[in-house]
């Protein structure tokens, strides 16, 4: 097993073909597919991003698949000469198996702790982090006050639309919206969700260099140390504690010290560092050139 160390450049791309295998679109395949095909590309590799429909007119290479598989397809793919790879990304916060894993010859994790947990002795399962999505900017929000604003699905917030001093945006008009804000909302509850839940929420506002309020979920510790200055519990009081916190140091060197460790998980999980580890897992599974 490998952590999410960066690994060095890798040497060029290989001459196999790479697909990464959709079994439906969502905002998961659009980070975890697309944009990584399209990064791959640009550097020369033959990668693509497939429905699972178009999956069987993909030559002997490596397919990717995106959170969930089906035992047939896997099974026909693997003789007919495929590397198997899973990005598993959330799966494990609802499930607590991954299935069919045996089939795979590598699994993709989102945290340390999820490799810990389903991470297999002997083989290149790694940590490679999610990037941060392109579709977002730098912020324009005000200089001299706080801008606070949430960013997900309503479900995903237990007290969505109860804290005042929040706006709550949903669906594609996060993309437009995040420029307003120079701070960022993430609550994840106890749970699976805690333990397991990626770096998106990071990541973001990360590359809004904008300041998170959060509770200590093992990734956002992760990424962005116990000593984060703007942390929480998820409940309510300790929610509007945090932003009195977050209002009261703003411009400040505390408030600067949170940016500077978002500078830093932007450095980490930019682009070209994260197709890094793709190419690195990639030359590891490739098989042997002939002689």
């Amino acid at each position: 097993m490998s952590s999410a160390a960066s690994p060095s450049r890798a040497a060029s791309p290989l001459s196999i073909p790479v697909a990464f295998v959709k079994y439906y679109e969502k905002g998961s395949t659009v980070m975890g597919a697309d944009q990584i095909a399209v990064a791959l590309r640009e550097r020369g590799w033959d990668a693509r991003s497939v429905p699972v429909a178009d999956a069987a007119s993909v030559p002997p290479g490596i397919l990717v698949l995106i959170k969930t598989s089906r035992l047939d397809h896997l099974l026909r793919w693997k003789a007919r000469g495929h590397r198997l790879v899973l990005d598993v990304q959330d799966t494990v916060v609802f499930k607590r198996r991954i299935k069919n894993r045996w089939l795979y010859d590598a699994l993709i994790f989102k945290s340390r702790r999820q490799l810990a947990d389903f991470g297999r002795k002997g083989k290149p399962d790694r940590v490679i982090y999610h990037q941060w999505d392109p579709r977002y900017a730098a912020n324009e929000a005000p200089r001299d006050r706080l801008a606070l604003g949430y960013l997900g699905l309503p479900r995903s917030l237990a007290v969505w639309g109860e804290l005042p001093d929040v706006e709550y945006v949903s669906g594609d008009e996060m993309f437009h919206a995040a420029g307003r804000f120079n701070c960022h909302l993430s609550i994840r509850e106890p749970g699976r969700e805690f333990l397991y839940k990626p770096n998106c929420k990071v990541s973001t506002a990360a590359v809004c260099e904008a300041n998170l309020i959060t509770t200590r979920d093992l990734t956002t510790v992760e990424l962005l140390g116990e000593d984060y200055p703007f942390y929480c519990e998820p409940e309510r009081e300790s929610i509007l504690a945090a932003i009195a916190r977050a209002q009261g140091a703003f411009g400040s060197p505390e408030w600067e010290r949170g940016l500077e460790r978002m500078r830093a998980v932007a450095e980490l999980t930019r682009m070209d560092r994260v197709i890094d580890e793709y190419e690195a897992l990639f030359h590891q599974l490739a098989p042997p050139r002939p002689s």
